[in-house]
């Protein structure tokens, strides 16, 4: 119990103040003059001083308070590396069970959201929004002490200390992405910018060995200057994702390599594909085929159609004809190389492309391009294709029945059940077509034929031929499709354009489209492989190597005819590598938590100048385990008021009497 004096002022303090002033003055002349009674005048003025004062003594009852004590624990990924998890739990307990008497413990832990390292006093600021600082006695650090957000104020006299789970200040080598390109053109290059750096010691002046690597074949091999951005061209050499991979000579010494490589995807774009479309007469199908080019933006379409052969006599004058004569020897000739794609729709050999023309085509298939055809009736007889110098690389050749008529509906055949081009079109309606052209395969596969006991005739091939790639469409009924779908006519709707789309973007060379096909991706921390195969047969397995080069045996499973995949936890950060079926694929799994991974070194350069200014301690736990309390805590000594009573210390009428008495005595001592 504690009776400080108090006052409760009858008037406002001010006019208190400027009377107390005129009293003290007034007393003060008297006694200065040695007047009779300036004495009981003084001390009639305080008396009335003190009674407009109020004064009251003011009893109070209080209870101890616990003081408060915060540990925020550091539960981030950077903390599993060697025996810190094991150093910080071992520290924690001991701490809990040694807690001195009337202290209360309060716990917060950290762990980042992923992408923002390890915000330590946010945590700690929310930790502490529901503390009277007058309570808090201490905040302990459990960290390795790479926190990635700015201290905030605390209150003084509060000891801030850290128990770092290591030995001392450790040295950490980390490779940063700067500028990592994810696309680029096929054929050309991109600039890659990263830059290392060496943490926890001086790493002015050197020079770090790195080694870049794409779907694990090495690129290139540089001497990097240490804490100095690099730039690096990397080639892109094919469409479709590539696993890059920069890699550092480890530190020797180091806490971790984890951080010294780096890893993204580089997806290959193609420029504008040209595909060149040439009819060889006006027909129901070309206003389909060129609604189906024009309207993909990666397309660039070049279309003739032929209305007249120069053996053909004019009804009229030649010069009141406005028909643009073909350009044969440019497009055959000098700019064929030109186009990604020809498409011959329902073209016959009859004169118009001269042999050298045909076998130009030929040749640039072989080489890399692709080609088309949609063969009519124009497919028999003399005028063939087939008897060209195309001959050698058309996939289907005709067998002699030449062209059928009579409604069929075209079918999948088991290998167009599981290739990707027609894999997706299996459940889709198809009305019938009314002809096709009666062809042999010579070589590739059959994914549509017509119906029969026998297997039926194909209607779509596809072959591969050099580096190139042909495709025939044995029936030119495939608009009535595209015109039933226009019409919202069911009976006659079918997937025109879905399959043309497809097959002109397998003759392009899209990797999503290739037949045999392994990929493997990383998301959510899994890696999922997914196997295509025009093969039938158990699914197989595929063998995981994962980035420290340990190997795993994956059982696929079929989800899908021609389709085989699985999944496993995939944690560790770098390449993983798939192999299957004779193919091998890539993933990369980038650290979660780029912030975080910027330096693993164990350090004291953030919470040592903390703990300088508060008076608290830096302990390193690998060589004291156990650290006591002491130095840990300041004691607050709080109180909690559980009662008051306040009693007047002068009667204020009773007062007021004796204060006038007084003055009336010192009035009368100076007659």
């Amino acid at each position: 119990m504690i009776g400080p004096v108090t006052f409760d002022p009858l008037i406002p303090a001010w006019l208190l103040a400027v009377l107390a002033t005129l009293a003290a003055a007034i007393a003060a002349a008297g006694v200065a003059r040695r007047a009779r009674g300036a004495a009981l005048r003084a001390l009639g003025l305080l008396f009335l001083v003190l009674v407009l004062a109020g004064p009251r003594w003011r009893e109070r009852t209080t209870a101890p308070l616990p003081d408060i004590a915060v540990i925020v624990r550091d539960r981030s990924s950077s903390m599993a590396i060697g025996d810190r998890e094991h150093l910080a739990d071992a520290a924690f307990h001991h701490l809990v069970h040694t807690l001195p008497k009337s202290t209360r413990l309060v716990v917060a832990s950290v762990a980042g959201n992923g992408h923002d390292g390890t915000p330590f006093f946010a945590v700690l600021r929310d930790a502490l929004s529901s503390i009277p600082p007058k309570r808090l006695a201490g905040v302990v650090a459990i960290s390795d002490g790479e926190v990635t957000d700015k201290p905030i104020p605390l209150p003084s006299n509060v000891p801030v200390s850290a128990l770092i789970p290591a030995r001392g200040n450790q040295t950490d080598r980390a490779l940063a992405l700067i500028d990592a390109p994810h696309y680029g053109l096929v054929g050309h290059h991109v600039v890659l910018r990263f830059a290392v750096s060496d943490h926890g010691m001086d790493d002015r002046g050197m020079k770090v060995p790195v080694q870049i690597s794409i779907d694990g074949k090495t690129v290139a091999r540089l001497q990097a200057p240490a804490d100095r951005p690099v730039s690096v061209k990397l080639p892109v050499t094919h469409e479709g994702g590539s696993v890059v991979t920069i890699a550092a000579a480890e530190l020797p010494g180091e806490v971790s390599a984890v951080n010294d490589q780096a890893v993204f995807t580089l997806t290959g774009v193609r420029r504008r594909l040209t595909v060149l479309l040439v009819a060889g007469g006006p027909n129901p199908g070309l206003r389909t085929w060129r609604l189906l080019l024009k309207s993909d933006p990666a397309v660039r379409l070049a279309n003739f159609t032929i209305l007249r052969l120069p053996s053909e006599a004019l009804a009229a004058p030649v010069h009141d004809m406005s028909l643009i004569p073909f350009p044969v020897d440019q497009l055959f000739n000098r700019d064929l190389g030109r186009f990604d794609l020809i498409i011959l729709d329902q073209f016959s050999n009859n004169g118009l492309l001269l042999p050298p023309y045909l076998a130009n085509i030929a040749a640039h298939v072989r080489a890399g391009g692709a080609l088309l055809i949609e063969a009519g009736p124009e497919f028999e007889g003399p005028a063939s294709l087939a008897d060209s110098p195309l001959e050698p690389i058309l996939p289907a050749l005709p067998d002699g029945a030449g062209t059928v008529t009579g409604g069929f509906t075209p079918a999948f055949t088991a290998t167009g059940r599981r290739h990707p081009v027609t894999a997706p079109l299996m459940h889709a309606a198809m009305a019938p077509w009314y002809r096709f052209e009666s062809a042999r395969r010579v070589r590739g596969v059959i994914l549509l034929r017509t119906p029969g006991a026998d297997g039926g005739a194909p209607l779509l091939v596809l072959a591969h031929e050099g580096k190139g790639r042909v495709a025939m469409l044995l029936s030119d009924q495939y608009w009535l499709w595209a015109r039933g779908a226009l019409a919202h006519d069911e009976a006659m709707a079918g997937p025109a354009e879905p399959l043309l789309r497809r097959t002109v973007h397998w003759l392009l060379g899209e990797p999503a489209l290739a037949a045999s096909r392994l990929t493997a991706h990383i998301a959510g921390g899994r890696l999922t492989v997914e196997r295509r195969s025009l093969k039938g047969g158990a699914p197989g397995s595929a063998q995981v190597t994962d980035p420290s080069g340990k190997s795993t045996t994956l059982a696929l499973h079929r989800i899908a005819p021609g389709r085989f995949t699985a999944s496993i936890p995939a944690g560790a950060a770098g390449v993983w590598r798939v192999s299957a079926g004779g193919m091998t694929a890539y993933a990369g799994a980038a650290n979660d938590d780029p912030a975080e991974y910027a330096d693993l070194a164990a350090s004291d350069r953030i919470f040592a100048p903390l703990a300088r200014r508060s008076g608290g301690r830096i302990v390193w736990l690998g060589r004291t385990p156990k650290p006591g309390w002491g130095g840990l805590l300041h004691r607050r000594r709080a109180r909690l008021v559980t009662g008051a009573r306040d009693i007047p210390l002068l009667p204020a009428l009773p007062a007021a009497i004796l204060a006038f008495v007084l003055i009336a005595l010192a009035w009368w001592r100076e007659r």
